[in-house]
């Protein structure tokens, strides 16, 4: 009989065990089927973001729209399988939810796809971006740069080399004037040639049509610009290899002032095409061993400046440039003549340093101006005499002109020659600004140009230079309220929500990011300079402090002192890069389309009632809505194996009142065989180090007892509170692998939850933080969540509190960041416990707070009130 039971006793055991390690199996296959699900979704909401950054674009440059839109179909039907592999087909009605998406999607992409081409024909300064510099030209690309740091510079827009090349193309022009350029480049004796070959061009290029599509994108441009006072504009060159340090192209392409009227902008446009084939232009690409067939010009249309006075400014004395000194020239009228030399000018040497209040000066007489003509064009007039040997400009206006020279130098990082205009009102304008060539020693005025150096140091995520005020940035909070004009954000993390509000920097610098962030995915994509990997960038650089951040050589520099108050009188609103209503009357309906089923989010309560999968209309909210429930998903998932498969569980043995059960996915134990109860030594799961490292902690109140006189009413309320996401009774667990921890507690009276990654890769490391309940009052343990919820927001973490639960999330992190924040976690779950008994009014989340950020964790000097009727009424 002993035999039998033995026998029956053993087979029960061998069922158990095999039951028991199919769980762990099936769990094991859960864990990395959502990992896998976690980095899909990363992807997804890039690919979502390039998307929406596609379709935001005023533009309308939406090359490789339909394969990005392809692999975001392809991700998000991986996302739901995920989810539905995870969860046993809990939501299986998602497949065909996403295939409704998918060919809604797909209906409206040809026409989109059809009608992006290959660029726009005409793009505003304002819209111009880092990767679509090449289309408009040195000349446009420069202007528009200074027009983002609030440089005042005249609206206008760009006639693009695509548009440009469109033309010829479309009047049979390319193959001529290529034979005939061609002939030029093999023929030594070419100049015998030029001004025939010059002169066949050029009648050729006046001769041209416009199609209607150039037609009709110029026309609206130039309506959009003109506005309804149907301004003056002028009609400049702005090619690929214009105004550039090696070749400015200084003078050799065509300019007309002062145009009128469209038919003017159209025949304005064509002169200034047919430049790029003058006999000046090609002689000067001829000796610079530049290709002669490049067709790279754009043509640049800009308000003109009626100006009292004009001129060029040398931010170095080119002729003493030892002096310390910079050069300004000044004529009468529009600064057109000062430009070609044609009459003497005003010269004016102010210094680049101290103000002077008698600037050395040459001043000579001023016979006549040039000025726009009232029909169009310019002619010249005749200076009064009472105002010929009158100096053009005070010693106010020139110290103002010499703030905004030192501050493009300063953003460009090199001496400039800079155009400018001065109105009737006393309004400075920069026409243009170029690097000029400059043979200078190691001191004085060439490492004024430099700056001081800040900070060096990080990784460049995104190239470039920009100039702007520093805000210095720890949390989401710190991103409300920013001021308009240039502002380099300062972070101490790579804040997701900080892509939000990218238009209103000029630069970024973060000490914690990392080049494949989702922040610096933005930068990229929006051409804004960024700096990330810095370190310390947040304790060594000042709030409000003036610099230049050169992203290229990973260094931040003073901004010049004396240029500051230059820079806050042009300061102006940075213009937003989102879609305005009335930009959106003038889309496709396919493009509203599109947009809506694709990035419009209308899940944004991950805690409210219409957080549903029927709420679902867009990828974006598949996708929200399908990372949410695996993550719930897994928070649940350790629940239904606990009884059986307690053979795979394990209970850290430890000295707190702490206590959870551990499953090992892989990697996060010592490899061999382990007893029921495991020590910390025998843990190799890297955040659950962290936490438990916090945990224990001297001085936490694990031990602490609830207060006697609510100890009935705690236990009461929250023995029988069975409505809870975890009700009491329910086992703590811990899901582990080497880098990974699912953490499900209720401890005494509250709920906590810990999902986390901590590995080597920044960019997949995260943690996600969950605090619900009490066994006090509904106002106590509201007052315990606004107390975990200040410390989360001062230790980085993205916080929503709804009453009694408090959610906390931070992302994109250094390995070595997310163990110190687990640490501050395990701290933070042994000084709160109990502590909603402790919250008798509105000041003691501040105070403990305090109190736990300044590692008080006995509380010592420090004795709440204990209001007991207080607590009794509430």
């Amino acid at each position: 009989m002993l035999g039998l039971i033995r026998k029956y006793w053993g087979k029960y055991r061998a069922i158990k065990l095999e039951r028991a390690e199919e769980i762990i199996r099936g769990l094991k296959i859960r864990y990395h089927t959502f990992r896998i699900l976690l980095i899909n979704n990363d992807r997804a909401l890039k690919i979502l973001n390039e998307i929406d950054l596609r379709l935001k674009r005023k533009n309308r440059f939406w090359q490789d729209l339909g394969n990005e839109t392809d692999e975001l179909i392809g991700i998000s039907y991986e996302l739901v399988d995920g989810l539905n592999r995870l969860s046993d087909n809990k939501y299986i009605q998602l497949y065909k939810l996403h295939k409704m998406l998918s060919e809604s999607i797909r209906k409206e992409l040809p026409e989109i796809s059809r009608k992006s081409g290959e660029g726009p024909y005409c793009l505003f300064l304002d819209e111009i971006m880092q990767d679509t510099k090449k289309m408009v030209g040195g000349k446009a690309a420069s202007l528009s740069d200074l027009r983002n740091i609030s440089i005042p510079v005249p609206n206008g827009f760009v006639i693009t080399v695509r548009a440009c090349q469109e033309f010829l193309r479309a009047n049979d022009l390319e193959k001529p004037v290529r034979q005939r350029l061609r002939k030029l480049e093999v023929d030594e004796h070419f100049l015998r040639e030029l001004e025939e070959i010059v002169r066949e061009i050029r009648e050729m290029i006046l001769s041209g049509k416009l199609t209607i599509e150039l037609e009709n994108a110029f026309r609206s441009a130039y309506i959009k610009l003109v506005g309804p006072q149907n301004e003056s504009i002028s009609v400049r060159s702005s090619a690929g290899v214009e105004d550039q340090a090696a070749h400015s192209f200084a003078g050799q392409f065509k300019t007309v002032l002062n145009v009128t009227s469209f038919e003017s902008l159209i025949e304005a446009f064509k002169e200034v095409l047919a430049s790029n084939f003058n006999a000046r232009s090609i002689i000067y690409r001829f000796h610079a061993g530049l290709p002669l067939t490049d067709f790279d010009m754009a043509v640049l249309c800009q308000i003109i400046i009626k100006a009292r006075t004009g001129g060029v400014l040398f931010t170095v004395n080119p002729a003493a440039r030892e002096s310390e000194r910079m050069l300004v020239s000044a004529v009468a009228g529009l600064g057109s003549l000062a430009v070609g030399g044609e009459v003497p000018a005003d010269l004016y040497h102010p210094p680049r340093s101290e103000k002077e209040t008698d600037i050395p000066a040459e001043i000579v007489e001023k016979a006549f101006k040039e000025v726009c003509s009232p029909g169009g064009g310019v002619h010249r007039e005749e200076v009064p005499p009472e105002e010929r040997f009158k100096p053009l400009l005070s010693g106010e206006e020139i110290h103002r002109l010499a703030d905004l020279g030192l501050i493009i130098e300063s953003f460009a990082g090199k001496p400039q020659d800079i155009e400018w205009a001065l109105t009737e009102e006393g309004m400075i304008y920069i026409l243009q600004s170029r690097p000029f060539k400059l043979c200078l020693k190691r001191s004085g005025a060439a490492e004024t140009a430099q700056g001081e150096i800040l900070f060096q140091g990080g990784v460049a995520s995104s190239s470039g230079r920009s100039i702007g005020k520093t805000k210095i940035i720890h949390s989401s909070k710190d991103l409300e309220g920013l001021e308009s004009g240039p502002v380099i954000a300062v972070l101490d993390q790579s804040l997701v929500e900080a892509a939000r509000i990218m238009h209103y920097f000029s630069g970024i610098v973060v000490d914690k990011g990392n080049p494949a962030d989702h922040l610096s995915n933005v930068a990229r994509e929006y051409g804004i300079p960024m700096l990330t990997r810095t370190g310390k960038a947040t304790r060594i650089l000042e709030n409000d402090q003036w610099v230049v951040l050169d992203a290229d050589r990973s260094t931040i520099l003073k901004a010049p002192q004396e240029a500051l108050n230059g820079l806050q009188e042009t300061k102006a609103s940075i213009p937003s890069l989102e879609i305005s209503e009335e930009e959106v009357l003038f889309d496709p309906p396919q493009l509203q389309h599109l947009r809506e089923l694709i990035v419009r989010l209308n899940l944004t309560d991950a805690y409210g009632p219409a957080f549903s999968k029927w709420e679902c209309r867009s990828l974006h909210d598949l996708i929200r809505y399908v990372h949410e429930m695996a993550v719930m998903t897994m928070f649940e998932a350790g629940d239904e194996v606990m009884e059986e498969a307690e053979k795979f569980i394990h209970r850290l043995d430890g000295q707190i009142n702490f206590h959870f059960l551990i499953i090992d996915m892989g990697g996060g134990l010592t490899p061999g065989r382990h007893n029921m109860k495991i020590n910390p030594e025998e843990i190799l799961s890297i955040p659950l180090l962290a936490l438990w490292k916090g945990a224990t902690t001297p001085g936490l109140r694990w031990n602490v007892p609830p207060p006697a006189p609510i100890l009935s009413g705690l236990f009461g309320r929250s023995l029988t509170d069975g409505r809870s996401l975890r009700p009491a009774g329910n086992c703590n667990y811990a899901l582990i692998a080497k880098d990974y921890l699912n953490l499900n507690a209720r401890l005494e009276f509250h709920f906590t939850m810990i999902d986390t990654v901590c590995g080597w890769n920044p960019k997949d490391n995260y943690i996600r933080f969950r605090f619900k309940g009490g066994g006090t009052s509904q106002v106590q343990r509201e007052r315990r969540a606004k107390f975990i919820a200040e410390v989360l927001e001062v230790q980085d973490f993205f916080t929503d509190r709804r009453g009694d639960l408090v959610t906390g999330t931070i992302m994109e992190m250094l390995q070595s960041s997310v163990e110190e924040r687990l640490v501050m976690l395990g701290r933070l779950l042994g000084f709160s416990r109990l502590m909603d008994a402790m919250m008798h009014d509105d000041e003691s989340p501040q105070l403990l707070a305090r109190a736990f950020l300044d590692e008080n964790y006995t509380l010592e000097g420090i004795n709440p009130k204990q209001n007991q009727s207080k607590t009794a009424q509430e």
